[in-house]
């Protein structure tokens, strides 16, 4: 196996606006607050690439003049409903994935393609909850 990447890797990879952002370290750090290691395990430096980017976004930071930056890089995942020309205008639909494949909780993260890679990593992460002993001694 191949030694795992830094977060910087990750980032530079899969929003290179993020990189060349100068407040990189402080998306990087809010995003480190909010994964937990032992829960993603080898993929932790991903899922806060991941993060990171989602967060840089969603503030507004990912809509910049930074070539790579904004819709085009990670942003809105719903459908154009509408455009304009005349001083530019587009909506965007209600997101990619249905109401009912995400938690209440997973619904900011399916604002962006960030986040919606981050929702596929944290489910093939999700631990085992098996019964590892019995709690009851059945007697008649």
């Amino acid at each position: 196996m191949s030694e795992q990447l830094s977060i910087e890797a990750y980032i530079a990879a899969v929003a290179p606006g993020l990189a060349q952002d100068p407040g990189c370290s402080v998306f990087v750090e809010m995003a480190e607050e909010r994964t937990q290691r032992n829960f993603y395990g080898p993929k932790y430096n991903q899922a806060v690439a991941l993060m990171a980017a989602h967060i840089w976004y969603l503030l507004g930071s990912g809509s910049s003049s930074v070539p790579g930056s904004g819709n085009a890089e990670g942003g809105s995942t719903g459908a154009i409903t509408s455009k304009r020309e005349g001083d530019l205008s587009v909506s965007y639909g209600s997101g990619a994935v249905a109401a009912t494949a995400v938690k209440v909780g997973d619904t900011d993260l399916a604002q962006t393609r960030w986040g919606l890679q981050l929702l596929a990593i944290r489910k093939g992460c999700r631990p085992f909850m098996g019964v590892c002993s019995g709690g009851f001694n059945a007697r008649p």
